[in-house]
């Protein structure tokens, strides 16, 4: 990359310029590995005196112009801020924004966008004032070319986070992060497992790691702990598909007592389960015609299981799946705000979504 600083692999390089004014372009394919480096440099802002009112996250609908208001801004009681930007670079090459959620409207665009106004932010990383640090955050690959001729020198951190192809090695060197041993029966299985999904294996790093408690993980803890979640998952899955508490519940305690919090069952599992039988449903009505113009991939369903999923929404009425909805973004929010205790709450919610849609 010639003259611009190289970010080296290790997060602990990622700290801001002392002097402020760095500009970092974090990007890739494996977006665990950038997400952490953004959340390192986020850490260490909200660090610093009065950090947290320094830090600005825009997303790749912002414009160029917003982004200079917001980086052009005097430090509030500080003598620097941070201004990450995700997507924005993706959007102007015109290839979508980087970290913008599927399902997200496609129709509503940014008022500018293309060459003129990738031009004037290749133009204003020059005049990047020097109390401000730009992080900006792409999905995929990019072209760094055009940047690093238009950053001054010794201003910029660019680094590719390419996508992970040796994951027994990645394993092993997570793990070791994590403080977890493993035996290489447990690294190859667990790779296999979590296929290329990084935060998965992540996360189940850490609950081996709780689980083992001192002790060399082996390929059957493994096998234990990873495969008895998914057959737990799918019980509870299965049993409000069926309207069975009792099923659900005791899946749900299960789950509960391998380590997973209901904060992340709900938004991980259950939520995205009604969801699915919601779009099933809606397809299954729709005309030979209407769904052949339509990409269940977009709409978060695998093309393979439509049948199933279609299977097991024709037992609800859409008012059925639209009151699930709302009774699970309620608790959502009360989870959030402190107004529950979440464990309880949840196995509340299962009974009433497995007796109220009935």
């Amino acid at each position: 990359m010639g003259r611009l600083t190289t970010l080296d692999s290790r997060l602990s390089t990622l700290e801001m310029n002392s002097s402020g004014g760095y500009i970092y372009v974090l990007y890739g394919e494996d977006t665990f590995g950038r997400d952490e480096a953004v959340q390192s440099l986020k850490q260490r802002m909200r660090a610093q005196p009065a950090g947290e009112h320094n830090l600005t996250e825009l997303g790749p609908d912002t414009s160029v112009a917003a982004l200079r208001l917001a980086a052009d801004a005097v430090p509030f009681l500080a003598d620097r801020r941070m201004v990450i930007v995700r997507g924005l670079l993706g959007r102007l090459a015109g290839r979508g924004g980087g970290g913008q959620r599927r399902g997200a409207s496609r129709a509503r665009k940014p008022a500018q966008s293309g060459p003129d106004e990738l031009q004037a932010l290749l133009d204003y990383l020059a005049d990047l004032p020097w109390t401000t640090s730009l992080v900006l955050v792409e999905d995929g690959r990019l072209n760094p070319d055009p940047l690093e001729r238009a950053i001054p020198r010794g201003r910029a951190a660019i680094r590719e986070y390419p996508r992970v192809l040796d994951v027994p090695g990645w394993v092993r060197n997570r793990a070791k992060l994590v403080g977890v041993d493993l035996d290489e029966g447990a690294v190859r299985e667990l790779a296999v497992l979590g296929g290329s999904d990084l935060r998965r294996l992540d996360s189940e790093l850490h609950k081996l790691a709780d689980y083992a408690d001192g002790r060399t993980v082996s390929r059957a803890d493994v096998r234990e702990l990873v495969i008895g979640r998914d057959v737990a998952v799918w019980s509870l899955l299965d049993g409000l598909a069926e309207r069975q508490a009792d099923k659900a519940l005791r899946a749900l305690r299960a789950l509960y007592s391998q380590g997973e919090s209901p904060e992340a069952l709900l938004g991980r599992d259950i939520a995205p389960h009604y969801r699915r039988l919601m779009v099933a449903r809606e397809l299954s009505l729709a005309s030979k015609e209407e769904r052949a113009r339509v990409d269940v991939a977009d709409l978060g369903l695998n093309p393979a299981t439509v049948g199933r999923w279609s299977d097991q929404a024709a037992g609800f009425e859409r008012q059925d799946l639209e009151r699930a909805l709302t009774l699970l973004l309620d608790l959502d929010r009360k989870i959030k705000t402190g107004e529950t205790e979440p464990e309880p709450a949840l196995e509340v919610a299962v009974v009433e979504l497995c007796g109220r849609l009935g």
